[in-house]
């Protein structure tokens, strides 16, 4: 087995671990009235995040692609019902897993892996919780990249 798959299965068996906890908050997600405004869910995986918490976040767009906020007695607030953070969790993995694949191979792209593997891992979350009858659009990304994965369609397409 090479050197990437192994990480690959190490990313997949601690992912397996937080699907318990991430399906009733997607599924939280897709029953939440949005304001009309909101016509997107989006979810962007942030590289720093496998090793120092939950790496996706929610972004509530609206139909100019801009982020939408509800004024809540002068705050401005996400329409959410539950923190973009998603998890509050210590990490993904631990920082020793990156360094033992990083000393088996220093040109190894452990954040590109692990992500492939965390959308793969959302997408079936997200269907397992109903996800294909959301009734907006929704998708996850790698942060600022300009493809995205749309969940409703279980697909690749290029973003905007």
């Amino acid at each position: 087995m090479s050197i990437e798959q192994e990480f690959r299965e190490e990313v997949q068996s601690h992912l397996s671990h937080l699907s318990f906890d991430i399906k009733p908050v997607l599924k939280q997600l897709m029953e939440y009235n949005y304001p009309e405004e909101v016509v997107s869910l989006e979810f962007e995986v942030f590289a720093d995040g496998f090793t120092q918490g939950f790496p996706v976040r929610a972004f509530f767009m609206d139909k100019s692609n801009s982020e939408h906020f509800i004024d809540v007695d002068g705050q401005a607030q996400y329409p959410s019902p539950v923190d973009p953070e998603l998890l509050d969790i210590e990490h993904v993995y631990p920082d020793e897993l990156e360094d033992k694949y990083r000393n088996k191979n220093e040109d190894i792209d452990l954040y590109t892996i692990a992500t492939e593997e965390l959308i793969k891992w959302f997408a079936e979350c997200w269907n397992e919780v109903g996800g294909e009858s959301f009734k907006l659009k929704a998708n996850i990304a790698f942060h600022d990249d300009i493809n995205e994965y749309n969940l409703i369609e279980n697909r690749w397409q290029e973003r905007f």
